[in-house]
């Protein structure tokens, strides 16, 4: 699974970059990644939420062997005021409408199109980013999880 979510990015990222600048920050090894400039390794919690905050477009892929659940990305994008784009998980109609607080993809192909078009569309794209922010700083803290992970456990949900 890991593998073959790695060549899935690498082509993603590869697609991308023969339209638009792509910029990837990772300790990996990116010498496959033809076209996309190498932004170093950042520190997680000081450096990557002013880049998620600053980027046009964040991108999230998850692993293809995970079926269920949503990866804390997500959540840490949206909570800095990033536009997302990820593939499409099927919890994320519980929590997010696509459009409306993120973007999700079904294809390399889409992914690039719809990039396109948010790409040319500042307005729209700052709106999206917006309304994820503050859906997750509404519905998505930690509070709020911690009270629901209680009635589940009391059994009074």
């Amino acid at each position: 699974g890991f593998k073959t979510a790695q060549q899935q990015r690498q082509r993603a990222l590869i697609e991308l970059a023969k339209k638009y600048p792509v910029t990837i920050y990772s300790n990996s090894n990116t010498r496959d990644l033809y076209g996309v400039r190498y932004g170093g390794s950042l520190d997680y919690w000081s450096e990557m939420p002013k880049v998620f905050f600053g980027s046009k477009i964040n991108l999230n892929f998850t692993i293809p062997n995970i079926k269920s659940g949503l990866p804390l990305r997500i959540w840490d994008v949206l909570g800095c005021g990033g536009f997302l784009m990820t593939n499409f998980q099927a919890e994320i109609p519980y929590y997010f409408k696509h459009k409306e607080d993120l973007v999700c993809f079904e294809s390399v192909e889409e992914l690039v199109e719809l990039a396109g078009y948010y790409l040319a569309h500042d307005g729209e794209r700052k709106e999206i980013a917006m309304r994820g922010y503050q859906k997750v700083c509404q519905r998505h803290t930690y509070r709020e999880r911690v009270c629901e992970m209680m009635k589940i456990v009391s059994g009074s949900e």
